[in-house]
């Protein structure tokens, strides 16, 4: 079997504050531990259960995708970190049984949701797949879809992984803190952290083969509402583009994972 993990850092366990999702202080060099333990915790469970192949990426922040701990990475996957990407999801294929997110945050807007966004909290507003709200979990999930790839496990606080269930119904997820505020949340202890994820998973991996994919018919839009025109003007006079107005872009492909990367590769 062949797992491809997507990793981000608002969701880990013991996040809850934008400093800690921020390179060049203290408080994220802690937070780069958090995410690479729970990363070797899911590598390490997958390879007991016998998995051939994990790739993992790593995936928080657009410009400085260097967040797992190297040194610290355990054996048993291949793991992509730096950036820019060649393409959104590098190395994910048709041959993967399913995608897997850890760490993962819920959508621009949500109430009580820690460290909610999609994609930048700074110029995202809301994003679309055809009529569909998505946030990064959607996004990904959709994308994936496109090859018959399923979202079959999510980690994060409560807001994200009933994101995630009302995408994919039978997905497993595996909370990390449940979300008061966008700066605060009950968090669990690391051991009840550590025991929800390895649940999770295993009966991700046994039951991934019932998880379909997330698909929508085509042609497929993706819609992005920005926050102000000023964010949207690097894509005014691009070919493939649609603008709506000046602060609404849609990129449209034959699939999602065609839309999603017009737009990444725009």
């Amino acid at each position: 079997m062949r797992f491809y993990i997507l990793t981000d850092l608002e969701g880990i366990e013991g996040v809850v504050l934008p400093v800690q999702t921020e390179s060049g202080n203290p408080m994220y060099e802690k937070a780069r531990r958090l995410l690479t333990r729970e990363v070797n915790i899911m590598v390490r469970t997958l390879n007991e259960i016998g998995v051939e192949e994990i790739v993992v990426l790593d995936g928080h922040g657009a410009n400085q995708a260097y967040n797992l701990v190297y040194e610290e990475l355990v054996d048993g996957a291949k793991y992509i970190m730096g950036s820019p990407w060649p393409n959104y999801l590098p190395m994910l294929t048709s041959n993967f049984d399913g995608l897997m997110i850890i760490g993962a945050h819920a959508m621009a807007g949500t109430r009580g949701s820690v460290l909610d966004h999609t994609m930048s909290s700074r110029a995202w507003r809301n994003a679309y797949i055809n009529d569909t709200l998505v946030g990064e979990i959607g996004i990904s999930a959709f994308y994936a879809g496109s090859l018959g790839v399923p979202l079959v496990f999510v980690s994060g606080d409560d807001n994200a992984c009933l994101e995630a269930k009302n995408l994919v119904s039978n997905v497993e997820t595996a909370v990390t803190k449940y979300g008061l505020t966008r700066t605060s949340a009950v968090m669990l202890p690391p051991a009840t952290v550590e025991d929800n994820i390895k649940s999770a998973l295993k009966k991700a991996v046994e039951r991934c083969k019932d998880i379909k994919p997330l698909k929508v018919e085509g042609p497929v839009n993706f819609k992005i509402e920005f926050l102000l025109a000023e964010h949207a003007q690097r894509y005014w006079n691009k070919e493939g583009v649609t603008l709506l107005d000046s602060r609404t872009v849609v990129f449209t492909g034959k699939d999602a994972r065609e839309a999603i990367e017009r737009w990444y590769s725009t």
